[in-house]
């Protein structure tokens, strides 16, 4: 169901249309950079790209080096989460 209807919940011709759209962006997109397939193959793309290292997600960062410091034993499908600290406003 949609959020914020206000019906019985029932899916229109226009909702199953939005959902398959958005479906088929998704599976577009790349599961390494993020970015779709429209603006990322093909020759019309080539050069289109460039990578700057100056921005720092600081939510990796703190998963980052926790992973890289963490020294406890580990059980299959144990996952490491990220919160935000309660503290902060």
């Amino acid at each position: 169901m949609l959020r914020g209807r206000k019906d019985d919940g029932t899916w229109t011709y226009r909702d199953r249309c939005m959902a398959l759209a958005l479906r088929a962006y998704e599976d577009g997109l790349c599961p390494g950079c993020g970015l779709h397939s429209s603006v990322t193959r093909g020759d019309h793309n080539l050069g289109r790209h460039e990578v700057s290292a100056e921005e720092i997600c600081h939510a990796c960062e703190a998963l980052e080096s926790f992973q890289a410091n963490d020294k406890t034993e580990r059980f299959p499908g144990q996952k490491i989460s990220l919160h935000q600290r309660a503290d902060w406003d």
